[in-house]
């Protein structure tokens, strides 16, 4: 009878055997050795199996993992086709019956679907003989087969046996189908038909006397006695409910329910039929699990056309299902809970967020993309309690997990009444971080690498982060004592890069992804929205160091004022954004998180979960809250004898519930003991967490016991304890709690516990930490709070105090609210009876202002300063930040008039000057003459705080002169130079002495210039701040690149990128990248390279704002793109700004007419060449005081053109009077670096020859430029000396010397990358000598 299909290879054969057969061997094959692990087993029975009782071993397999998964694929494949005869499941030749037919009426009826339908066993017949079960076989190396029994992760099937199919009409059987009706029998309730799951009547098929034998011994072959019938009951009277007529059938079907969740333990009407718990007992007994046991029950209670319990079954398809979550489910549907556990624990909620496999999918799909180079970011939104958080835990564990990589998960959570704390969730997430890094490994070479990759990337500022991360201050080690906290430009815009750089290390050190986790964004501030935006846009596209955000918020509560509104609103250049929108759950996904928590079928729990969605609409916060509290009055409860949940759907039902869930959780909250409810309003007031280590504090403070409350209450489920730190278990009950409190006595409290913890600070260093939750405590309280006028001051002069550390901590959005709060804490009259605290809180407010941008506020605040200050000198600062403030928004002339007019008033003239800039020069090099460079760099540092503060203005006036009036740059320079020398070194001093170095650049002293430039690089280290280290350095770089080699001296302004973006200066961080872009390009760089250097510096400019510089770049980034043949491919981007800044800046314009002179040079364009340098010539511009490499860019092109000009045009003469006064130029820097301007000049010089018809000089002077350039690494100039060299040669009528130029011009332009123009040469050559020879030419892609 047994057949095997062979398939290729040794595997895959099919072998069916009988049910009878099948379980004989699957019983007895079961590998027992993994049970002699367990000590008392084999303590008690020995460690062999095979020498244990037969009935031991047996009962041992019928509880294994391998026999019962087994017998449940045995018995879902039946389950399976029995469905067939209610419309669903998976035909014999595997189809679904859906595909045949469109109705049940028609698969009965159609005799295609009839053949492949199964048959069930004929009436007196045996099932275990009437079906087949088919394995797989494994042929071995010596031809024996090796049955495959059906292990957990090989499926067995079962099927009707053909045999039984054919002789089912001959026995008397009838078909099934034509009493289908009658089989499928009608309960009279109009609702959908039961079917008598155990064949055709209990009498036609013998099961109603199904009796359950003891284990057999082993010495018994015939395992089909483990299941044997009751001759004797074959014949019983059914009490009356069947017809004799219809063949037992019956016709009406009796249904008992009860409503509450235990057993209903009724038996039929028939006093002769054995209870269907009693059969299940012997199984039980034996260990079969509870669930299999269950359903042995339900399955029996729907016989004989009678439901009795509403656990029974009402279809085969609830069979079936039931048996699927089994087998995907084991450990929730299948095994036996732990009772004892489960008695101490109560009610578990699982991990998984319900329903929600479409919104986690969406998010997995945008951190892949993440990883693979796109930034990315994602927010979750939604209702209070829909399971935001619980869905973005959820995705941690995957980014955690094998499937995300293996990935980093850094979570933080806003709150909303520690807002006042600085970047509160930023700094706990990392901080945590940190401390997971050194609980986990401890000091290991990883964490020693990630220590020493920080400290090589920031150096001593490395330490900075520390105020911000505590556990980052030990993975960093002991400060060797070389940190200092120096001055900056902008200390948030400097956090916000070390924090960039922090996550930068961490994804390089580790090599694996990095995701930030912020929850409840809603509340969120500024500061740290914009630190998530600068690691997103600081993240390099082409890097391996990525990073994914993940945020969470409430729906409906940001409003417009909010920071998180960019990012909701996709307004985040170039960053792919996806929201995900959370609902309330449905009913059945309610009813399955109710199946899961449960461990029983979803079929059972429904009841029960239609009285929860209505009492919860779905909230799955309310609904885990709901399920504790009813299981906690005894309503839901565990059933110890039954080993399953159980409860009382009449009460439950019956039971009056608030309607939403901070009512429900009022409701309970009052229900506990008042000391407990007292701590609860404490913990409240402080916001949604605080840790035990301030609890204490706490206590002390306040003289209240609350740790003992709080551990009450985290048995409760209200509160979490994690990792020491107690947590309201859900936002929703801390707002419970809070909102108890009577409105009027909130500040109250608030105010009370503030003074309270103040009082721990009085004599001691303090604790950052507890100063700023006395000081948010104490403003929360409020003005109406304070009993004493003397309050006042002590309030101010904690929020003075809190708001200079916040600012220490680079948090100027906190810090000016601070400042703000002791201004309103202030009394009237302040300015006269405490005029030192009043001046200081509105300075430092003002300085935040500036710092946040904004000016409306700067204004008022400094108005006020100047109103009420004393002294001219209290006044200075603030008009300072004024000044400031002018001269970032664009408006130089009036901050240089009004900077001016303030440098006057301290003695400092900058009004009139009669010395030429070459005079001024001079007499600063007398000035500087008395002084050695020893001398100058190891000056006192200059401590009078009014010559501090003209030096500020000195050199903000110099930034701005520099692009106004450019010929007062040395004057200025003079000025910072003689109180440096005469009062000590400032953080200016260096910029006095940069700009000094490149104006004797530029009047053509480089060796002298270039002598201060490394003096000033040097001052940097001397001066107590590298806050001006960006400008130095790219003033500085300028100059030292016409006696450096150019390629070395490039790096510098990378050094200067770092130093600017260190200390907040955006403006000269992104002044030394064009600068960097603009001499790479003229360097020779390859331009593959490059265009994705001014792609990532144009998205950088772009997210800052910088239009200006935004504007050059692209201006360069147009030219190299066509010359690599590539062009841009949505048109010029911000073309409208582009004209502005053209049409009001002079200098972007000259550069603008360059680019298109030099482009359309390069691709020999005469007639617009011409056009755009008589456009170049004719934009004025004020003489620059400070030399830049671009004069001798331009110098060199205008130089080229111009003999280029001179021998096409009429007016030769001007045009060769520019050319040679080009080369003069570029003779004299060659002097100081032959390696950058040696094969320029030779070029120049093969130029001019050619004009002048001195055609040998030309050739040897043509052959130098390319050898020169060659040698010096500049190939662009190498093909461009090429290139010009066969044109003269095609010009003299020399053809084959002509192609051996353009040949080398071709290959050199390929080389470094400008295949556009190596194309051109292609097209030119090839329409001028298509006679001749093209040998070696190629079109490039």
């Amino acid at each position: 009878m047994a057949t095997s299909n062979h398939n290729n290879g040794n595997t895959g054969e099919e072998t069916p055997l009988l049910l009878s057969k099948w379980i004989h061997h699957a019983v007895t094959t079961v590998d027992l050795s993994h049970i002699t692990n367990n000590s008392e087993a084999t303590n008690y029975l020995g460690s062999n199996p095979q020498l244990w009782p037969a009935n031991i071993r047996l009962s041992m397999a019928l509880c294994s993992e391998e026999y019962l998964m087994s017998a449940l694929n045995v018995a879902y494949s039946l389950a399976d086709q029995i469905c067939l005869l209610e419309g669903g499941g998976v035909l014999n030749n595997g189809d679904n019956i859906n595909n045949y037919c469109s109705s049940e009426a028609d698969s009965i009826n159609n005799d295609n679907v009839r053949r492949l339908l199964p048959s069930l066993p004929p009436a007196g017949s045996s099932w275990t003989d009437s079906i087949q079960i088919h394995l797989s076989t494994t042929t071995t190396t010596n031809g024996l087969h090796e049955i495959n029994n059906g292990s957990p992760t090989n499926k067995v099937t079962a099927k009707f046996s053909s045999t039984t199919m054919n002789n089912n009409k001959e026995e008397g059987g009838g078909d099934l189908f034509d009493d289908h009706d009658e089989i499928i029998g009608d309960d009279g309730s109009g609702g959908a038909p039961a079917i008598d799951l155990l064949g055709k009547g209990g009498d036609a098929l013998g099961l109603e006397g199904l009796i359950f034998d003891d284990v057999p011994d082993a010495d018994d072959d015939d395992y089909n006695h483990l299941l044997r019938h009751d001759d004797d009951d074959d014949n019983n009277d059914d009490g009356g409910n069947n017809d004799d007529n219809d063949g037992g059938i019956p016709r009406k079907r009796q249904i008992t329910q009860q409503n509450h969740g235990g057993y209903n333990n009724n038996t039929s009407n028939n006093n002769n039929t054995m209870s269907s718990v009693s059969i299940v007992e012997p199984l039980k007994a034996k260990g079969i699990p509870v669930s299999l046991c269950d359903m042995i029950v339900n399955m029996m209670d729907c016989t004989y056309g009678t439901l009795r319990g509403q656990d029974a079954y009402h279809s085969m398809m609830e069979v079936r299902d039931d048996l699927r979550l089994m087998l995907d489910r084991p450990d929730l549907y299948l095994y036996d809970q732990d009772m004892g556990q489960l008695s101490s624990t109560g009610l578990q909620f699982g991990g998984s967020s319900f329903g929600r496999n479409a919104e986690l999918a969406t998010i997995k799909d945008a951190y892949r993309r993440s990883m693979s180079g796109e930034s990315e970011l994602v927010t979750i939104f939604g209702p209070s309690g829909c399971g935001k958080t619980h869905l973005a835990n959820e995705f941690g564990q995957y980014v955690l997990s094998g499937g995300g990589g293996g990935g980093i998960f850094i979570s933080g959570k806003f709150d909303q009444l520690q807002q006042g704390k600085p970047f509160s969730a930023l700094a706990s997430a990392f901080d945590e971080y940190c401390g997971i890094l050194l609980q986990d490994t401890g000091p290991t070479s990883m964490v020693r690498e990630l220590a020493a990759k920080l400290k090589l990337l920031l150096g001593s500022d490395a330490y900075y982060l520390t105020k911000l991360i505590p556990n980052l201050a030990i993975i960093l080690g002991p400060d060797p004592g070389n940190y200092r906290d120096e001055g900056c430009v902008n200390a948030q815009k400097r956090l916000q890069y070390f924090l960039c750089r922090f996550v930068e290390v961490i994804s390089s050190t580790f090599s694996t992804p990095v995701t930030l986790f912020l929850d409840d964004l809603q509340w969120a501030d500024a500061a740290s929205i914009a630190v998530v935006d600068q690691i997103l846009f600081s993240r390099a596209p082409l890097s391996h160091n990525y990073f994914f955000f993940l945020g969470c918020y409430r729906e409906g509560e940001i409003d417009e004022s909010s920071p998180l509104q960019r990012i909701c609103n996709g307004g985040l250049l170039n960053i792919r954004s996806t929201h995900v929108k959370l609902d309330y759950m449905g009913e059945d996904t309610l009813n399955m998180m109710v199946s899961e928590t449960l461990h029983l079928s979803p079929r059972l729990t429904r009841p029960l979960s239609s009285i929860m969605y209505h009492k919860t609409k779905g909230n799955p916060f309310f609904l885990s809250k709901l399920m504790t509290s009813l299981s906690r009055e005894g309503l839901l409860r565990l059933s110890l004898s039954n080993r399953r949940w159980e409860w009382d759907l009449e009460k439950i039902q019956c039971q009056a519930l608030p309607d939403d869930v901070v009512g429900f959780l009022t409701h309970s909250i009052r229900e506990l003991p008042q000391e407990v409810q007292t701590s609860l309003r404490i913990l409240s007031c402080f916001g949604a967490s605080l840790d035990s280590v301030f609890v204490r504090v706490l206590e002390r403070a306040i003289e209240k016991q609350l740790l003992i409350n709080f551990d009450v209450a985290v048995n409760e489920g209200l509160l979490d304890k994690v990792d020491d730190q107690y947590r309201f278990s859900h936002d929703r009950i801390q707002e419970a709690v809070y909102n108890m409190i009577d409105i009027k006595k909130r500040c109250i409290y608030h105010f009370e516990y503030g003074l309270a913890l103040a009082s721990m600070l009085v004599g001691t260093r303090g604790d950052n930490n507890v100063l700023f939750t006395a000081v948010n405590q104490l403003n929360l309280g409020g003005t109406e709070a304070v009993a004493d006028k003397s309050q006042n001051i002590v309030v101010a002069t904690l929020n003075l105090k809190a708001g200079k550390k916040a600012m220490d901590m680079s948090d100027f959005t906190s810090a000016y609210s601070y400042f703000d709060h002791g201004i309103t804490f202030l009394r009237k009259n302040h300015w006269k009876e405490h005029y030192a605290l009043s001046l200081e809180l509105y300075e430092l407010a003002a300085r935040c202002a500036l710092t946040n941008g904004d000016v409306v506020i700067l204004r008022l605040l400094s108005e006020q300063v100047v109103t009420y200050g004393r002294s001219f000198e209290d006044k200075l600062n603030a008009i300072y930040y004024v000044t400031c403030a002018l001269a970032s928004s664009s408006k130089l002339p009036e901050a240089i008039t009004k900077g001016i007019g303030i440098l006057g008033k301290l003695g400092i003239d900058l009004r009139d000057h009669d010395l030429s800039m070459e005079d001024c020069i001079q007499e600063t090099k007398n000035l500087l003459s008395g002084y050695t460079d020893h001398e100058i760099l190891n000056s006192r540092q200059m401590v009078d705080p009014t010559t501090i503060v003209a030096m500020k203005f000195l050199g903000k006036l110099e930034i701005a002169m520099s692009q106004t009036s450019p010929l007062s740059v040395p004057h200025v320079a003079q000025k910072i130079i003689h109180l440096s020398l005469s009062y000590g070194m400032s953080p200016v001093s260096p910029i006095g002495f940069v700009y000094f170095g490149a104006s004797l650049a530029k009047i053509g002293n480089i060796d002298e210039g270039y002598h201060y430039v490394k003096l000033a690089l040097s001052l940097l280290d001397k001066v107590g701040s590298r806050e001006n280290a960006g400008e130095v350095i790219a003033i500085g770089t300028q100059v030292r690149a016409y006696v450096e080699p150019l390629q070395a001296a490039l790096e510098y302004h990378n050094e200067g990128y770092a130093a600017a973006m260190k200390a907040g200066d955006v403006n000269q961080a992104m002044c030394n990248s064009i600068l960097y872009n603009s001499n790479s390009f003229f360097a020779g760089v390859n331009l593959e390279i490059l265009r994705r250097r001014f792609a990532d510096s144009i998205r950088i400019m772009e997210q800052r704002q910088q239009l200006v510089f935004l504007i050059q770049n692209q201006q360069i980034q147009r030219s190299m793109l066509r010359l690599m043949g590539t062009y841009e491919e949505d048109g010029p981007k911000y073309a409208a700004e582009e004209q502005e800044i053209l049409t009001s800046n002079n200098s972007a314009l000259k550069s603008h007419f360059f680019q298109l002179v030099f482009i359309n040079f390069m691709f020999r364009s005469y007639e617009d060449t011409k056009d755009y340098i008589e456009k170049y010539f004719a934009c004025s511009e004020k003489a620059w005081a400070a030399l830049f490499m671009n004069h001798a860019v331009h110098a060199f092109y205008i130089g080229l053109i111009s003999f280029w000009v001179t021998r096409k045009s009429s007016n030769e003469q001007d045009w060769n009077v520019r050319g040679s006064k080009s080369k003069a130029a570029l003779k004299q820097w060659a002097q100081s670096s032959r390696w950058t301007f040696e094969n320029k000049v030779y070029l120049l010089e093969a130029e001019e020859s050619y004009c002048n018809n001195d055609f040998d000089a030309a050739k040897t002077f043509y052959d130098k430029a390319i050898s020169s350039a060659k040698e010096h690494k500049f190939v662009h100039e190498e093909a461009l000396a090429c290139e010009l060299a066969a044109h003269f040669y095609l010009e003299l009528g020399e053809t084959g010397r002509s192609l051996e130029y353009f040949l080398m011009a071709h290959e050199r332009y390929h080389e470094w990358g400008a295949c556009g123009k190596s194309n051109s040469i292609f097209e030119f050559v090839d329409a001028a000598l298509r006679p001749t020879t093209m040998a070696g030419f190629s079109h490039q892609a």
